[in-house]
């Protein structure tokens, strides 16, 4: 079992997308055809967003970074990073966010349950703290993420409060994730979270 949130599923039942998540195309801008005015800006709305934010949820600490986010991109990463507080503080406490459902659908929803029904059965949760750095594309109304998930100073809890670094972190200190969000029902959400099988 991997210890915390992004990676919620084991290696093993995790598939190998490369070809279908990571290999997409750069996005441009296309040229405009005439000039704006001079109080307007030619280039689009930068992100308002933090670069990098600090939560912390029982004996887990999440660290949330995006470094040089494109323009136009803080809705797509707020639903991400709401996805990403919902689960983490799930698997920190063992009892679902109730925010969970409003950030993520289907095969990314039920991998989060199926997380915390593991971590149930063991009689532990995740601690210590995770790191994840993300770059993002749009592309139409899909957004396509890459995260460096940085586990390495994460462990799970026994019920005792005694703590141990899972084969998971072992094997991967530090590994690649592939999320994928779209939007439902008006509002961006996770919809696919996929481990990589390398490091990053």
């Amino acid at each position: 079992m991997l210890p915390a949130v992004a990676l919620v599923c084991s290696l093993a039942a995790c598939g190998d997308n490369d070809a279908k998540s990571s290999n997409l195309p750069t996005l441009t801008a296309e040229p405009s055809t005439t000039s704006p005015p001079p109080t307007q800006s030619a280039s689009p709305k930068p992100t308002a967003l933090p670069t990098t934010s600090t939560q912390k949820y029982g004996g887990l600490t999440v660290i949330l970074n995006h470094p040089n986010p494109p323009a136009n991109s803080d809705d797509v990463l707020a639903a991400y990073d709401n996805f990403e507080r919902a689960a983490n503080k799930s698997t920190a406490t063992n009892v679902e966010d109730p925010t969970l459902p409003k950030y993520a659908v289907g095969a990314a929803l039920t991998t989060i349950r199926a997380q915390l029904a593991d971590q149930k059965a063991k009689k532990v949760v995740t601690g210590g703290q995770v790191n994840l750095t993300t770059k993002v594309q749009i592309i139409d109304r899909i957004g396509a993420l890459t995260t460096c998930f940085d586990q390495s100073k994460s462990v799970l809890v026994r019920a005792n409060g005694t703590a141990y670094v899972g084969p998971g972190t072992k094997a991967f200190p530090r590994i690649k994730v592939v999320v994928v969000l779209g939007v439902f029902d008006g509002q961006w959400k996770v919809a696919e979270y996929n481990i990589k099988r390398e490091k990053c």
